[in-house]
């Protein structure tokens, strides 16, 4: 299907030999270009990685899956990458290297699989290898690789599962699956994908059905230890990062808000390779009855269906997931779903064109398809990506999080309580318990969240008192030493840049003492 060769058996080793020097050279050149790129902002690590490495350091020091030595709380989303990182630490490796170099490792796997995939939805070498190159530019894969967070093998475990969907081996795609919903809880979703896949895929529906049990009790198994343990240690199976994030209120107005930014992160960076994915699909599906088709093109066509159901349901049912929960998305959340618009665009423009041009035009398409994709996502990257990246870890990560973490540790007693909401760097660096207004590792404050509070709200109207009792105090404001408050001593201050895009007013970082301690 699709190829660009001759069937004619004079060519078939000139394509072996073109297959054969991709995969040998052409796929390590494009890992070492995404690697030599995503080496820009090697330095760039963000909170949250800073809260799997606390995590990870009291695991391994005995003190449990807590954040807070001694106090265990489901305050991570990937329980999995937790255990990865920690199997680096017992290793002896510091466990800020292991977090970066293993996502570096992971991320330039996901490229490989991808490949591999490509092939084999595309069944053509060479426009598979030129969706790699549209994949290894996606600016939000390169940004959040090497971060030390767990989209790398987030991204592996999905494109894994597909490969093995795609192959009909739905016992591997179904591991790998409930792998990944260790990583990622909403990967859930991607199971009841692979059931369905398992209905269309089969002639025999009562063979489907008891298939389909199978994998349901494989899902559940590998699931159940996790699960129990979760429960038993923490009092839930569901992370304080889902809990605190997301609600079903089934607020229309805030559904609309969460799709129009998903679409704008994703839009941003996947503009090109989005439009043609839609105008492709549109062709492809309104040409479906137009002409009588050969049994052969009946086949073919029933192929590209099921090769692109899948990849295009699971970018629907991700996106109406976060719409409906009212997650507050991060760009790290869909890069899962990147690959699959790259894979769709690349397999319904080559089978569109392919049945309505010569081979040439196809390949053609594809190379513009490349170069426009690529092209905008590295205009992005260092336009937007490298820049923020660059200015977030310098005005926000080492001027204020790490160095009012380290302050708090050189000049405040053992035992000492900080609340605050951005609690990573500032928890790990400190050594000082903290108190979580985010609700992550005090899931106290998940209802007054789901309340309509803000964390610095949570702050500002001293919510947090019949829960803790707090020694100090860092708060975010537009102005310095914005909580007016006589039981507070003002310390000091950080101002850093703008945190968001379309943000111009610079933001402070003060740090209080309750009064009823002794002034340092």
């Amino acid at each position: 299907m699709f190829s660009l060769f001759s069937s004619d058996t004079n060519k078939k080793v000139s394509q072996d030999t073109f297959v054969k020097m991709l995969a040998i050279v052409g796929v390590p050149v494009v890992v070492i270009v995404f690697y030599v790129t995503a080496s820009l902002h090697f330095s760039y690590t963000p909170d949250d990685t800073y809260i799997y490495l606390q995590f990870a350091r009291n695991f391994i020091t005995g003190d449990g899956m807590s954040f807070n030595a001694g106090v265990p709380t489901y305050g991570f989303t990937s329980p999995l990458w937790l255990l990865l990182i920690s199997l680096g630490g017992k290793m002896g490796i510091d466990l800020y290297i292991a977090a970066k170099a293993l996502d570096l490792v992971l991320a330039s796997a996901a490229i490989v699989v991808f490949f591999i995939l490509a092939i084999e939805m595309i069944r053509n070498v060479p426009i598979a290898f030129l969706a790699t190159i549209v994949f290894s530019s996606s600016a939000w894969f390169i940004r959040w690789t090497g971060s030390g967070m767990e989209t790398s093998l987030a991204v592996l475990l999905v494109l894994l599962a597909f490969l093995y969907c795609m192959r009909n081996e739905y016992l591997l795609a179904t591991v790998f699956t409930a792998l990944l919903t260790l990583v990622r809880p909403e990967a859930f979703l991607l199971m009841s994908i692979i059931l369905v896949d398992v209905i269309i895929n089969s002639h025999d529906k009562q063979r489907a059905m008891k298939l389909n049990f199978k994998l349901i009790l494989t899902y559940i198994a590998i699931l159940i230890p996790w699960l129990v343990y979760a429960q038993l240690t923490f009092g839930t199976m569901i992370p304080n990062t889902a809990l605190a994030k997301s609600g079903l209120n089934f607020d229309v107005k805030d559904m609309w808000q969460t799709l129009i930014r998903t679409f704008g992160t994703i839009g941003i960076t996947e503009g090109a390779t989005l439009a043609v994915l839609i105008v492709s699909l549109i062709i492809f599906y309104f040409k479906k009855n137009q002409t009588e088709k050969s049994d052969e093109q009946q086949l073919e066509r029933f192929f590209v269906y099921r090769q692109s159901f899948l990849g295009l349901m699971w970018c629907l049912l991700l996106i109406l997931y976060y719409s409906v929960t009212g997650v507050n998305v991060f760009s790290r959340y869909f890069v899962i779903v990147v690959p699959f618009i790259v894979l769709n665009a690349f397999l319904l423009l080559t089978y569109v064109l392919n049945n309505s041009t010569t081979q040439r035009f196809v390949f053609i398409g594809a190379v513009v398809l490349t170069l426009a994709g690529s092209l905008e996502n590295r205009i992005v990257y260092h336009q937007i990506v490298l820049p923020r990246a660059e200015s977030f870890q310098r005005g926000i990560m080492d001027y204020c999080f790490i160095s009012i973490g380290k302050w708090l540790r050189d000049n405040t007693p053992e035992g000492s309580l900080v609340v605050m909401p951005d609690i990573g760097a500032v928890g790990y660096f400190s050594q000082r318990k903290i108190f979580d207004t985010a609700g992550l590792i005090s899931p106290e404050v998940i209802p007054l969240l789901h309340q309509g509070n803000t964390p610095y709200g949570i702050i500002e109207k001293k919510l947090y008192q019949p829960f803790c009792k707090a020694d100090y105090i860092v708060h975010n404001a537009e102005k310095p030493f914005a909580l007016n408050d006589s039981a507070l001593v003002p310390l000091f201050t950080k101002m850093v840049g703008s945190l968001r895009l379309g943000e111009t007013a610079p933001q402070y970082y003060s740090v209080y003492q309750v009064r009823h301690l002794e002034i340092q």
